[in-house]
């Protein structure tokens, strides 16, 4: 498209160098992915400044460069007078605007909703995008999951774990709406936020569901953690709140103006629910919403899910689906890869596998464990080298005294040495000497000795990992299967076992 940035551009513009009118076709913040009739912008990071790729970017075919260093821009418009130089105030909010603008706007053609909290993002944007497509809407999603169209996964570009970068984003949406996808559920971190990776949009529905320290490496300060959470909510039509999240639900729930729906298992609320009965078939609950009541059978476990279900039913609501349909299809929801999943192994006892890495998410996923009734949990915890290095003691003083057993590890060591994450999640026990608490420098070797404990009855319980594929080592992403490492483990336990008998 032909596009004039002096009269076309929806961000601020300071300064211009070279032609005011380019043929664009795409945005990039990797210099790597130039090409003809690509805009690149130069954004800043903690490790990296994008001025410097300014000439890798004109080689490989940009026109247009965009960024915030004016003296720098004007050098590189003396040798390339060919080339358009945008000066502006903040890039990443440039890019969001105008990868948004690249692409007509073109999610507005869709329902759309951002689901944010410290936990059950991935779970309720799970639950939303089932219901959704089992009530006739054909839905996508986006997050820790990666993308998924209405039926399967999707090999789109999602350089962030959870979040795309705008030109990511928008050209998601793009193809959603060529394909004539009627709804897509996102989910919006508070790095993402901050980042302005959604800058701009308006959303048909925000998803608030909790409120616990994390990523205070990244903001700081827990407040400036929920101000970027509560930012979102100035981005949304409508709101679907936790109240019995004392972290900023009640907070937002006073201070959003717009159409709203709280939910809670514990207060009055525009959406309620009461476990009756668990069981192996999942939760028994008794639903309340819209001046209706049900009781239906849930396949989760655990009150934090059944919170997450919750949000995901309201929001559901907000987006015009009726009561009766969600009741009629929620019994046949499943937990998302790697959230309270349990792992066929063959075995007498369970092997479950769960996302939990902030303290408050693993004293769910232990509460939820338990509600199974299990003759005894033993349970991993690992200590994650890329992560806020303040929670990882938090993980030891959560979950001491609530398993029978506890092996500690490392994990995602990143450039960070094994024994020096794995003590500071001991420094988080009382008394980590006990002998009911092992560990080990290996996330395998720690999935061994957990399985190597269990008996007929009992539940293995590993958290951490959940449905990654990979770890990061040294910088870079080693692949590694949770799954192949159970069954492996459990195999060579297996022929120890027989040697043994056989002795």
């Amino acid at each position: 498209m032909k596009f004039r940035f002096t009269e076309q551009a929806d961000f601020t513009i300071l300064a211009l160098y070279g032609p005011e009118t380019a043929e664009v076709g795409k945005s990039v913040y990797d210099s790597r992915a130039a090409e003809k009739k690509a805009v690149f912008f130069c954004l800043k990071g903690v490790n990296s400044d994008g001025h410097k790729f300014i000439g890798q970017a004109i080689a490989n075919g940009a026109k247009v460069i965009i960024g915030t260093d004016e003296s720098l821009l004007l050098d590189w418009y003396r040798h390339s007078p060919s080339c358009t130089f945008i000066v502006t105030d903040d890039a990443r909010k440039a890019m969001s605007h105008f990868s948004a603008q690249l692409y007509g706007h073109c999610y507005r053609s869709m329902k759309t909703a951002a689901i944010t909290g410290t936990n059950g993002k991935t779970t309720v944007t799970a639950f939303m995008h089932y219901l959704l497509n089992r009530s006739g809407i054909k839905t996508g999603a986006v997050g820790t999951e990666k993308v998924w169209d209405d039926q399967d996964t999707r090999s789109f570009p999602h350089t962030t774990h959870t979040t795309p970068e705008a030109p990511d984003l928008h050209h998601i949406f793009h193809t959603f709406a060529d394909e004539d996808i009627d709804a897509v559920a996102l989910e919006v971190t508070s790095i993402a936020i901050d980042q302005k990776r959604v800058d701009g949009l308006l959303f048909n529905v925000g998803v608030h569901t909790n409120l616990t320290p994390e990523h205070l490496d990244f903001h700081a300060t827990f407040e400036q953690y929920k101000q970027s959470k509560m930012q979102l909510f100035q981005q949304v039509e409508k709101a679907v709140v936790n109240l019995d999240d004392d972290g900023m639900g009640k907070d937002l729930a006073l201070e959003f103006t717009g159409e709203m729906l709280t939910y809670s298992l514990k207060e009055d609320a525009d959406v309620t629910a009461r476990i009756v009965s668990v069981s192996e078939n999942g939760t028994e609950v008794d639903i309340k919403a819209c001046n209706e009541h049900s009781r239906i059978c849930l396949p989760i476990y655990g009150a934090h899910n059944l919170e997450n279900f919750l949000a995901a039913f309201s929001a559901c609501l907000l987006l015009g689906v009726p009561y009766e349909q969600l009741t009629q299809h929620a019994p046949g929801i499943n937990m998302p890869n790697g959230r309270l999943n349990v792992i066929e192994t063959g075995t007498d006892f369970k092997v479950i596998s769960d996302f939990a890495h902030t303290p408050d998410a693993l004293v769910s996923a232990i509460e939820a464990a338990k509600s199974m009734q299990p003759r005894r949990l033993i349970m991993l915890i690992a200590g994650n080298g890329t992560r806020d290095p303040v929670q990882l003691p938090l993980l030891a003083t959560y979950s001491e005294g609530k398993a029978d057993h506890i092996v500690a590890t490392a994990e995602h060591p990143d450039k960070k040495d094994r024994q020096a994450i794995l003590t500071d999640v001991l420094a988080g026990f009382t008394a980590p000497e006990q002998d009911n608490i092992s560990t080990a420098l290996h996330r395998d070797e720690a999935i061994k000795q957990a399985l190597a404990l269990a008996e007929a009855g009992d539940i293995v319980l590993l958290t951490g990992l959940g449905p990654l594929d990979h770890q990061i080592i040294h910088g870079q992403e080693v692949p590694y299967s949770e799954l192949d490492v159970i069954h492996h483990c459990l195999t060579e336990l297996q022929t120890s076992d027989q040697k043994a008998s056989h002795k």
